[in-house]
């Protein structure tokens, strides 16, 4: 019934947040990793 749509509309409104997060880190990271290949601590 509702209860259960509404338990399913929220996993999914976490589980879209979570892939929103994850490919905002990979970028993060990927910039990061183009930074310290530009500037070598050596």
């Amino acid at each position: 019934g509702e209860v259960a749509r509404g338990k399913k509309n929220g996993l999914d409104y976490l589980f879209h947040l979570y892939e929103q997060c994850r490919e905002f880190l990979i970028q993060v990271q990927n910039i990061a990793k183009e930074r310290g290949e530009k500037c070598p601590t050596k």
